[in-house]
């Protein structure tokens, strides 16, 4: 007799995956956003601003990375993307406790929130477990 193995939904997968492509080009518009400020506005420090934007381009690129990662199954990327969620979720309080985009941080925050759920879905676990 042949038995019927029962796979994971992949819809979990392609969210998760969707929802770090987001970020990923979130981070990319923070670092473009940057320079155009870097080259319109007065900067106190332009070492700091210069580091502040290949920062977020060390960001958007590490977001790429876990991105192609989760595509291809690889076992780094959960860790990698629970590391970025809670940095993001940290970077959300930040705002939200500030006067102004009070929007970009809660949208900050249900988007680490909603990443962080799918990563621990089962379909995603068997996805990207060691074999």
């Amino acid at each position: 007799m042949s038995e019927q193995v029962k796979s994971a939904p992949e819809w979990p997968v392609r969210v998760l995956r969707t929802l770090i492509g987001v970020e990923a080009v979130g981070m990319l518009a923070v670092a473009v956003l940057l320079i155009y400020d870097l080259l319109t506005q007065p900067a106190l420090s332009v070492a700091t601003s210069i580091a502040l934007i290949v920062l977020a381009f060390i960001g958007a690129a590490f977001l790429a990375a876990i991105f192609v990662g989760i595509r291809q199954g690889q076992t780094w990327t959960r860790s990698a993307a629970i590391t970025w969620q809670v940095l993001q979720t940290a970077a959300a309080v930040v705002i939200l406790q500030g006067d102004m985009a009070q929007l970009l941080g809660w949208v900050i925050a249900i988007l680490a929130l909603a990443v962080l759920i799918l990563i621990f879905h089962p379909a995603v676990t068997e996805q990207l477990r060691r074999r």
